[in-house]
């Protein structure tokens, strides 16, 4: 059962701004609920993130706006309970887009309009303070939660599969390609990859996959820190003259043995490059892995094949959804 709220609600019933210092445990014990079946380890990270920053910065509400606080939203009360929850929070400093991260409604309460009017709060929050959009991501599967947000205006703007390999048979090297050169990546290809990688993922998804230009960073100093955490790193790239066609990123914790291989491919040789991409990063990893995960953007069919071919799996689909607040 989700935690009792503070005394003030026991007479109360409907939305408020949540309180980071009074509501932190119920909303997280909220969440873990609703998303039971979809949460994994970094979703349950999340979750005591979630705890210990209502904990030590639960008082920064004395100062917030309401619903602005330390865990920015609105929490839905009934009988003395947190029953419904949503976040909200500006994407930047300095930019006009807002995201919400989760609508969590208890089993119970719902179909009664809960997640709706916490939907609708949220979006208002974010107009009131200027937002030019406001975007969230649903599970593919969730025809429900689409249709919810459809009818409040919402577009689907992209979708991101995620896969998971947690059975490492050997991959040979590929041979090279018939077109190109493929190579280990050097230090001077890092701002020509960065370029790449922003091409593969739409403007409007970006918010929800985030492209550092350090992730990209190929020199000394990048090499000690690996060193230091233990964390091997296989890059190579395809090129033809001085234009890079594709790349890709087999990374592998020496703590964890957990491991994450990254893949772009320009959008004009998508379906030509990938799968030689991949299976050159995986010759290369020897090291032991006890699961390496991908992610590719749902339209990348050759990049999805590719990883299937090699023993990854499907585990989920989000979509990403934007509702744009005013005209631009």
């Amino acid at each position: 059962m989700v935690a009792q709220a503070t005394s003030n609600d026991q007479a109360y019933s409907g939305l408020r701004p949540i309180s980071s210092s009074s509501d932190i445990v119920s909303v997280a014990a909220l969440v873990e609920q609703a998303f039971a079946d979809d949460m994994d380890a970094s979703g349950r990270k999340a979750m005591r993130e979630m705890r210990w920053l209502g904990t030590w910065f639960g008082w920064l509400d004395f100062f917030a706006t309401p619903g602005q606080g330390a865990l920015p939203g609105f929490v839905w009360i009934e009988a003395g309970r947190i029953v419904g929850n949503v976040t909200v929070r500006r994407l930047s400093s300095f930019g006009h887009g807002w995201m919400i991260g989760n609508v969590a409604v208890d089993p119970v309460w719902r179909r009664r309009g809960i997640a709706r009017q916490l939907m609708q709060a949220a979006i208002d929050l974010a107009r009131e303070q200027d937002a030019d959009w406001i975007s969230l991501q649903v599970r593919s599967d969730n025809t429900g939660a689409r249709d919810l947000y459809r009818s409040l205006g919402f577009e689907e703007v992209g979708e991101t599969i995620y896969f998971d390999r947690a059975q490492f048979d050997p991959v040979s090297a590929p041979p090279q390609p018939v077109e190109g050169r493929l190579r280990a990546a050097r230090p001077y290809d890092a701002d020509r990859i960065y370029t790449l990688a922003q091409a593969c993922v739409p403007d409007s998804a970006r918010w929800a996959e985030p492209i550092y230009r350090s992730s990209f960073d190929l020199g000394i100093e990048r090499r000690l820190t690996n060193r230091l955490t233990r964390t091997r790193q296989v890059w190579r790239v395809i090129e033809v003259g001085d234009q890079l066609w594709g790349a890709a990123l087999a990374e592998v914790s020496g703590w964890t043995k957990q491991g994450k291989l990254f893949l772009w491919a320009s959008p004009s040789r998508s379906g030509r490059i990938e799968q030689v991409l991949v299976d050159s990063v995986l010759a290369e990893v020897n090291t032991p892995v006890r699961q390496m995960t991908a992610r590719v953007p749902g339209s990348h069919v050759a990049g999805r094949v590719a990883l299937a071919t090699r023993g990854f799996q499907q585990v989920r689909a989000l979509t990403h959804m934007r509702l744009k607040l005013r005209n631009q």
